[in-house]
Parts: structure tokens; C-alpha cells; sequence
């Protein structure tokens, strides 16, 4: 009886001492005192799929890093145009207007920026072109047959992206006689999402 009654105390003595917790060291929740894994670790990192720094072992969110590459379908088109004619200084016109296309009538409809450089751009009433893209920091240039468009990446975010551009150009023609100044500007955002 005294032999059970000391294996007993040895027992639950053992089972006293042991400390149940996190016992991996990577995981954010590690307890250095933990002699025991209850399987409760927790492991940082991006959850979202669509960043380009996803951790599929992750378990809870931290910051997220997302780029232009993915299929996008178009939501928002939006173009704003001024212009201004002025002859010897004095102004002859002097306009603008802001187009926002409806969202039936989104032209491309949709583009797939695609690893290693492809572009595809899909279009309502047309078939598909293929042509290729460029980064460079936050400027993505975007090329079909032979014509390249410049945008600013303003946003990139995990199911919306916004792009812009700005243009502007100032001529003078002087074989008149007298000075005729044109200028145009055009702001373009385009926005998507996945």
C-alpha cells in the first residue's frame, strides 16, 4: 500500500510540474516556461492571399504588402480635360469638362497584369489584346501594339486598385504673325478590383 501511495505522489507531483502552453519558439504567444505544447501558438503574418507577402502558416494578420499583379475587372473610369486657346496673350477659350464613363460602358473592361510582364486587356465589344507592363517604383507603364501609357499607382490595397495619370502640353505657333498659345491638360483615374 505505501509503494502505491508513493507512486501516486510521484505521479501527480509530475503532472503538477508540467506547464502546458506554446512550446515553439517562432510562434508569437512562446512561453519559454511551457514544458508541454497545448497547441495553442499563434504564428504572425499576412493572411490575405492576394499580398505578395502571404504566409499560408500564418494565423493572425499583420501588415500586408500588396502590387498591381492580378486580375482585375474595371468599376470606375473617370477623365477630366482642360483646355485653353489665348492669341497675343489674350484669352480666346478657356475650358473643361470631367467625363465619368457609366459603368455598362467601362472600356477595358477588365486587365490581367500578369507575372513576368504580360498584360491582357479585355474589352465589352472587341477581342482581347495582349501586350506587356513595366514598374518602376510607384509608375506603371503599360504598353498594347504601339502605343504606352504611363500611371500612377495611387492605391493598391487587397480587392481594389486606383490608377492615374496626368498630361499636359503647351504649344505656340507664331507664323501668324501673332502668338496663338493651345494648352490641354488630362487627369485619368481608373479604378478596379479583384
Amino acid at each position: 500500500m505505501k509503494k502505491l501511495l508513493i507512486i501516486a505522489l510521484v505521479g501527480i507531483t509530475a503532472v503538477s510540474c508540467s506547464k502546458e502552453g506554446c512550446t515553439d519558439p517562432t510562434a508569437y504567444n512562446y512561453n519559454a516556461d511551457a514544458t508541454s505544447d497545448d497547441g495553442s501558438c499563434t504564428f504572425e503574418g499576412c493572411t490575405d492571399p492576394n499580398a505578395v507577402n502571404y504566409d499560408a502558416n500564418a494565423t493572425m494578420s499583420s501588415t500586408c504588402i500588396y502590387d498591381q499583379v492580378g486580375i482585375w475587372t474595371s468599376t470606375a473610369q473617370e477623365i477630366s480635360v482642360s483646355g485653353t486657346v489665348s492669341m497675343g496673350g489674350i484669352p480666346l477659350l478657356d475650358t473643361s469638362y470631367t467625363e465619368v464613363t457609366h459603368p455598362d460602358s467601362l472600356n477595358p473592361t477588365g486587365i490581367d497584369i500578369l507575372a513576368g510582364g504580360v498584360l491582357v486587356s479585355h474589352y465589352s465589344d472587341e477581342p482581347s489584346d495582349t501586350g506587356s507592363w513595366s514598374r518602376s517604383n510607384d509608375n506603371l507603364t503599360l504598353t498594347m501594339l504601339d502605343t504606352s501609357l504611363v500611371f500612377l499607382i495611387d492605391s493598391v490595397e487587397s480587392n481594389f486598385m486606383r490608377l492615374t495619370s496626368t498630361y499636359s502640353e503647351t504649344q505656340t505657333d507664331n507664323s501668324q504673325g501673332v502668338p496663338l498659345e493651345i494648352s490641354i491638360s488630362m487627369d485619368s483615374k481608373l479604378e478596379f478590383s479583384r
